[in-house]
């Protein structure tokens, strides 16, 4: 069997995809990858030594007109690309995760008759998969309720990437270290955020149990030596880093997380069972991040901040709250705990084979 991967060249596109793609090539199927070059999802593809295939793309939404002109040539010459390649593959099947660079290849897998199968990983579709899923075979949800339409759709959760999974197993709701110091995780993302970045410094200062805290800190390379520098005139413990690349491990030591509300985030928090403040991209595309957060907040597994110029004091608060009320971070990581849906990519292929066995 053939499989053709489409991820969007962001981690959060791009994570999902290889989690299913992984779990099909466990299963004996030959994997390609079309994506943008020089991307993430090229980068993995070699690093996975699955076939790739590279295609232009550009975005849409809030372009300028000539930007939209020039995203429109774009995704045509993607058409064009996708459908010559697909062609001359011939899958069994397209597993897409979303993003304006799944455009092209999932039009052609349409005109092919190639079953299509895409997955949204947060809390409202967008735009490429919104289109898309009107001609997918099925249409797999990350959370409850991300399309209108339950036409073909079904909620089976976010894929986890295996750097997160062999820490799940292990995990605990609270882990403290010997000299009881609380262990603060704080991540902006796979790129750091200065917003966030700065408002926790800020924060900091306000914060009385400074003496209590163990942080480790994902800046970004921007924003690296700056908060390096900030942390070196305290007195706490410390550890800041442009990318943590061992994740799985951050996550596990981590008494509490401040985080930005990507889709992927807020599944590995869940799996990992952590207690969360979660402080939302505010100009994400379709606010896709507050109603992330805001699920969380739902099932009880986080806390929702709002940035805005009074910001500071009020995180301080809230983090100074959460530090010193143990049963109520407890009780936050077992709502994590009853979230989380295990191999999910495991599900995603099996519903994929039976789809294409049934066709067959």
């Amino acid at each position: 069997m053939k499989g053709v991967f489409v991820g969007g060249s962001t981690g959060g596109h791009v994570y999902p995809a290889l989690a299913v793609a992984r779990e099909s090539k466990r299963k004996g199927t030959e994997i390609y990858w079309i994506g943008k070059k020089n991307s993430l999802e090229q980068k993995l593809s070699l690093e996975e030594e699955f076939f790739f295939k590279s295609v232009p793309s550009g975005g849409f939404r809030g372009k300028r007109f000539y930007e939209k002109i020039i995203s429109f040539f774009l995704l045509c010459s993607s058409f064009i690309i996708s459908f010559r390649a697909l062609k001359k593959i011939h899958p069994d099947f397209i597993f897409s995760c979303g993003g304006y660079t799944s455009l092209g290849p999932g039009l052609a897998s349409f005109f092919l008759k190639i079953p299509l199968f895409i997955h949204e990983q947060n809390s409202i579709a967008g735009s490429a998969n919104r289109l898309l899923s009107k001609m997918s075979e099925k249409t797999f949800e990350g959370f409850p309720s991300s399309f209108n339409s339950k036409t073909n759709t079904e909620y089976v959760g976010n894929p986890i990437r295996e750097e997160i999974n062999r820490y799940i197993n292990e995990s605990s709701s609270i882990k403290q270290y010997s000299d009881k110091k609380y262990s603060l995780l704080i991540l902006g993302g796979s790129q750091g955020s200065q917003e966030l970045n700065t408002l926790v410094m800020e924060s900091f200062e306000e914060i009385k149990e400074k003496d209590k805290l163990r942080i480790t800190h994902q800046t970004g390379e921007s924003d690296l030596d700056k908060v390096n520098k900030f942390y070196s005139g305290t007195e706490v413990d410390f550890k800041v880093q442009a990318f943590i690349n061992d994740i799985g491990k951050a996550y596990q030591k981590a008494d509490l997380v401040i985080s930005r509300a990507g889709a992927m985030t807020v599944t590995e928090l869940i799996a990992m069972n952590k207690p969360s403040i979660l402080i939302p991209l505010s100009w994400a595309t379709d606010n896709h991040q507050f109603l992330n957060a805001k699920f969380m907040k739902e099932i009880g597994a986080a806390k929702i901040f709002l940035s805005n110029k009074d910001s500071s004091s009020k995180l301080a608060s809230l983090i100074s709250e959460l530090i010193s009320d143990e049963e109520r971070r407890l009780s936050m990581s077992n709502s994590a705990k009853l979230a989380f849906i295990p191999d999910v990519e495991k599900k995603i292929f099996k519903k994929i084979y039976e789809s294409i066995k049934k066709k067959a």
